[in-house]
């Protein structure tokens, strides 16, 4: 599967130094998962996810298979009361699975606003809506994961977008996006 802003870092555990990819924050309020990586995986590399002995998932080199495995972050900026999320098309409910989550937030306690922090597997020609914490400072932007890249894009790319390449497939008009849920 192809890769998309899956960038480790290595920590310092009790029992060594792992590469991982670290999704929230640790402290109250927050939820920080910390997902096993292969430490030798360039960008351009092919991906999969393999399940741990505990049961949660790491990420490896391997497979020309189709499909992304993506890092999708909500942060945004310190704005009171405000949540980030990420949503996905109802057409392509069916083609994202969420393999991890965390959470970060605000405030000592973490009450004051959070964003959420995801790994998921995309299936191609998927497209996501992702609302940065912040309100009105961090607008929504839009992926597109297609066959064989990601395509970014502003709320109005997303019509120009929509009405060039898209044509009927997606609809934008109402509420055409759900909410992406965190597991823990």
């Amino acid at each position: 599967m192809k890769q998309y802003n899956l960038k480790a870092e290595k920590r310092k555990l009790s029992f060594g130094e792992l590469t991982v990819i670290a999704l929230g924050e640790r402290g109250r309020g927050r939820y920080e998962t910390l997902i096993p990586r292969q430490s030798d995986i360039a960008d351009g590399d092919f991906v999969i996810p393999v399940p741990t002995k505990s049961g949660k998932v790491k990420i490896i080199k391997g497979g020309g298979k189709p499909g992304w495995i993506a890092r999708v972050s909500c942060a945004g900026c310190y704005t009171r009361g405000t949540v980030g999320s990420a949503f996905v098309h109802k057409k392509d409910e069916k083609k994202i699975k969420v393999l991890a989550s965390g959470n970060g937030a605000e405030g000592d306690a973490g009450r004051i606003g959070y964003w959420e922090d995801f790994i998921l597997q995309i299936e191609d020609n998927t497209l996501l809506r992702v609302k940065p914490h912040g309100g009105y400072k961090t607008p929504a932007y839009f992926i597109f994961f297609s066959e064989d890249k990601a395509l970014e894009m502003s709320r109005d790319e997303l019509f120009i977008w929509a009405d060039a390449y898209a044509a009927d497939d997606y609809s934008l008009d109402g509420e055409v996006f759900l909410k992406i849920e965190r597991i823990h």
